[in-house]
């Protein structure tokens, strides 16, 4: 598809949905202020500009309030959709204690680096290396003087993260060949959907949960039709939002796959994609 055409396709866009991790955050996890001008540009020119994350809620405060976001933002990679300025749940697809317990147990009995990310706090397994980019993010709150992410380790048998809302489930590979169990597991057993949002990280929700269902929600709370909607991604988990917006683009450092799902691909997430792409296409 040639500029001109995608030009043609960005005129019409009304919303804009960004994921996070690897595409409005650089490798520093923070948003450029080249970014953040295009955005402001955007808004300017009367579009709605909100994001579509893996990340759950608590892990997002710091970066909503950055944006000046005050409608719908989808975490969770779309088992949440709320709104941040009002403190308000919109929408919530929960994995239920049935198929979150046998799942927990496989991963404590392989020693997998596993975490349970819910409403109250974050649970990880005593070994988790992935906690630090949760520690990484209180970090970042800390110094803004916002409230960090609760986070816990599991008791023996789950029994705390099972009493909670969990959102979203995370398996972090360690040693070559989880993964692959962990994948195996999951088929044998009926309840649960997964992607992933990095290299050897699995994300498994609720059945039904997919960033492209939390787009067309966003979509439909703000009235704004699917072909006047672009998302911008860089991890197969978002490719699902690709397949139904008006314009999607994908970043430079993006997963090949992710490239092919795209109508456009632009700059990388350290060398201000997001901006170049609304420039390019939209602005």
């Amino acid at each position: 598809m040639g500029k001109a055409t995608l030009r043609k396709l960005g005129e019409q866009i009304k919303l804009i949905v960004c994921d996070l991790d690897g595409t409005l955050l650089d490798s520093r996890k923070q948003i450029s202020a080249a970014n953040l001008a295009a955005i402001e540009k955007a808004r300017q020119k009367g579009l709605v500009v909100t994001i579509c994350t893996g990340r759950v809620p608590q892990m997002l405060l710091a970066y909503s309030r950055r944006l000046c976001i005050r409608g719908p933002i989808a975490a969770a990679n779309g088992a949440v959709v709320f709104d941040a300025w009002k403190g308000k749940i919109l929408y919530k697809n929960s994995i239920n204690r049935e198929a979150a317990l046998p799942l927990l147990q496989f991963c404590k009995k392989k020693g997998m680096d596993y975490a349970a990310l819910a409403a109250k706090r974050s649970y990880f397994s005593n070994n988790s290396v992935r906690i630090q980019r949760f520690e990484q993010y209180n970090d970042i709150a800390k110094a803004e003087n916002l409230p960090p992410v609760p986070l816990a380790f599991f008791d023996n048998d789950h029994k705390t993260a099972l009493s909670d809302d969990i959102y979203k489930i995370l398996i972090y590979e360690l040693m070559e060949g989880q993964q692959k169990s962990a994948l195996a597991f999951l088929k044998e057993n009926n309840g649960l959907d997964w992607t992933s949002s990095e290299k050897g990280l699995l994300d498994i929700s609720a059945r039904g949960v997919s960033k492209g269902g939390a787009v067309r929600r966003i979509a439909a709370i703000l009235g704004i039709p699917m072909r006047q909607v672009c998302v911008f991604g860089d991890y197969c988990n978002d490719i699902s939002m690709m397949e139904h917006a008006g314009l999607s683009i994908a970043m430079g450092n993006a997963h090949e796959d992710v490239k092919k799902a795209a109508h456009a691909v632009t700059s990388g997430n350290d060398q201000d994609g997001v901006a170049l792409g609304i420039y390019e296409y939209i602005l």
